[in-house]
């Protein structure tokens, strides 16, 4: 199985890593020419979770440069998405599959418009990277991945992607309802994301500020309502227990989140795609969610000085 890596930042690069040491064949494409350069002459170093170590990767700078590919993950920023989707479309139309580990709603509606449907597949992860610098990424942890079907139900695919993944060292689970799923990831940005990049401070360290930890929950309770509103149902507790899983000090928790390294490094976050576009659900279905979209505004703020 030929693997392609379509955004090789912190997470991409991470996945990739894990991948090509599990014994697969895996290439890693960015546009950062620096980050590309890096790794093909030193390897991709790595520090973190187990040890730091170099993993030996195959990196290229445009998917053009890949005549075929079995599976694509697709980890850009979503605001990234349609560009990236128009720069593989060589790949699609035989039995290339692609698969959406991005943040936030919409990204596989896009990929699907240019690529078809029926190559798309849905993806979350709470696994947890960053980019140190050219060549150079964090491993924060490991926590299962989902994988599934936009239409729903298991497929075979899914199954065999998920094992194939699973026995090469990135735990994934085919998911019958991967859009549940998706919502489930996205309430835990939409909890999280804007605090940290608001702050410049780590899930593990807000949720230590009594007055920040009240203000993630009850954005927590108002994106709930959304996903509520869109049919999908979710228990509060449930969803409470997964934040606090992934926002323990010495994991996960110790990551900011991706919108908080965005704004540091003064680039366009994926604020439209976590609370741009639930909002919008939210204004639909008569919601106020006032923390929710005093989060959006003031992201928008920090990122008008850009």
């Amino acid at each position: 199985m030929k693997i392609m890596v379509m955004g090789a930042g912190g997470m991409g690069a991470l996945f990739g890593a894990i991948l090509a040491a599990g014994g697969l064949e895996v290439v890693l494409v960015d546009s950062d020419q620096d980050h590309i350069d890096a790794i093909n002459k030193n390897g991709l170093k790595i520090d973190g979770y187990g040890s730091n170590r170099v993993q030996d990767i195959k990196a290229v700078s445009h998917p053009g440069e890949i005549p075929s590919a079995d599976i694509v993950l697709v980890q850009t920023k979503g605001t990234a998405t349609r560009k990236a989707a128009e720069s593989m479309r060589h790949l699609a139309g035989g039995e290339t599959v692609f698969i959406s580990f991005q943040n936030g709603l919409g990204n596989e509606e896009v990929l699907a418009d240019i690529l078809g449907a029926e190559n798309v597949m849905g993806g979350l992860t709470a696994m947890a990277g960053a980019k140190l610098g050219p060549g150079h990424i964090q491993d924060f942890a490991r926590v299962p991945s989902w994988i599934g079907e936009l239409a729903g139900g298991l497929s075979e695919r899914a199954e065999k992607i998920a094992g194939l993944f699973s026995a090469a060292g990135l735990e994934t689970i085919a998911s019958a309802n991967i859009r549940a799923d998706i919502w489930k990831k996205l309430l835990g940005n939409m909890t999280m994301s804007a605090a940290s990049g608001l702050t410049n401070l780590s899930s593990a360290e807000i949720l230590a500020i009594p007055a920040l930890r009240r203000m993630c929950l009850t954005a927590m309770d108002e994106a709930i309502s959304i996903a509520e509103s869109q049919g999908i149902e979710l228990d509060r507790e449930t969803v409470l227990h997964g934040l606090e899983l992934i926002t323990k000090p010495g994991g996960t928790g110790d990551n900011k989140s991706s919108l908080c390294l965005d704004l540091l490094d003064q680039r366009r976050s994926e604020v439209e795609f976590i609370y741009g576009t639930p909002l919008r659900l939210a204004e639909e279905a008569g919601l106020p969610v006032p923390t929710l979209r005093a989060y959006y505004g003031l992201v928008l703020g920090v990122e008008s000085h850009f």
